[in-house]
């Protein structure tokens, strides 16, 4: 029984640990990245996609330029031409001119992605985790992507690249809801940069080169976690190809982490990049853990979170997967990237 009870209070202690971390992590590593999500439709006298017209908007159309002789144009409440108003020619007596009809212009829902990435990336588009499709980014590192065949709801749509150095980005999600027969639009999407190191283990003054693909002529911010935390900027080419050479001299003998995010040519913000480690210093012990598998079953899921919620603030060998002398933020990133399930 108090076996029990025990394992009752450490579930407990895990999902508290759990919120909190959730908490901290988003507060301290949330990037605000531009996101915008138009639902086009009737009601707001603007003329989009398939509409005719919208309330007063006529798109300076009028019965003579629909092909009658006289009348009011008017519009439906559902964005097409009402010419019941509009005289036909013709001759017989009692006149009174045709009552014109008007033919229903069919809708449908659909989805539209706009966004950047990198020069001629392959994108690979998932609904709720399921892949839709893959498609390349055009020469100036823009998309488009459309999804017809889907109902109404809300759904979580998520995508990453791979650039043309066959490097994967993250994975950019986001939630919406997408309203029957209407068109919604999600644009403003800016994928991270791709990040590689020239090396992971260093001697103390060696250069370290860090590079990637982002949008080209963008501005990119890199940031190395140690003791005394480093920014360094430098421009993407026309290409999308960036990179840096970071001098070692000052950092200090021990694990680093290096990650980086962009700013494009047109001010759109995107969010970080996954987070690399590399080693500075003699006798670089061998890995201890690799790739956030913490109980070693080749897997990297809940018991080894568990795990890592442990030693959180404490050193441990293994849980301290970019060995800074503690099990902290940056470990919790490199287990995220891992993650299997």
């Amino acid at each position: 029984m108090m076996k029990n009870f025990k394992i009752y209070l450490l579930l407990i202690w895990i999902i508290l640990i759990l919120g909190g971390l959730a908490f901290v992590f988003y507060y301290t590593h949330a990037e605000t990245v531009s996101i915008t999500a138009t639902v086009e439709g009737c009601g707001n006298e603007v003329i989009e996609g398939s509409e005719q017209c919208d309330g007063a908007n006529l798109n300076s159309q009028t019965c003579v330029s629909r092909g009658f002789i006289s009348g009011t144009l008017t519009c439906n409440s559902n964005c097409v031409f009402n010419t019941s108003a509009c005289a036909s020619g013709g001759g017989g007596g009692g006149g009174g001119g045709g009552g014109g009809s008007y033919i229903p212009v069919p809708t449908e829902t659909r989805v539209i992605i706009k966004g950047i990435a990198y020069p001629e990336a392959e994108i690979t588009f998932l609904s709720d985790g399921k892949v839709l499709a893959n498609k390349k980014a055009d020469l100036l590192a823009n998309f488009n992507f459309e999804i017809t065949d889907i109902t109404s709801g809300v759904y979580t749509f998520s995508l990453w690249a791979l650039d043309k150095g066959g490097r994967k980005s993250i994975t950019f999600s986001f939630t919406t809801n997408v309203a029957n027969n209407m068109t919604t639009t999600v644009s403003g999407v800016f994928l991270p940069p791709t990040i590689e190191l020239s090396k992971t283990r260093l001697q103390k003054g060696e250069d370290l080169n860090i590079y990637g693909q982002t949008a080209p002529e963008s501005e990119i911010e890199i940031s190395v976690e140690s003791l005394e935390p480093i920014i360094k900027k430098t421009t993407a080419e026309k290409t999308g190809d960036w990179e840096h050479s970071l001098s070692t001299e000052t950092l200090e003998d021990s694990s680093h982490t290096v990650r980086a995010k962009a700013v494009s040519s047109a001010g759109s913000l995107s969010s970080y990049s996954k987070v690399l480690s590399f080693y500075i210093g003699e006798g670089v012990p061998e890995a201890i853990c690799p790739d956030a598998d913490l109980n070693g079953d080749k897997k990297v899921n809940l018991v080894d979170f568990s795990i890592l919620l442990y030693w959180w603030g404490m050193s441990n060998t293994c849980a301290d997967q970019n060995r800074d002398g503690k099990v902290n933020l940056p470990d919790f990133s490199i287990t995220m990237y891992y993650w299997t399930g």
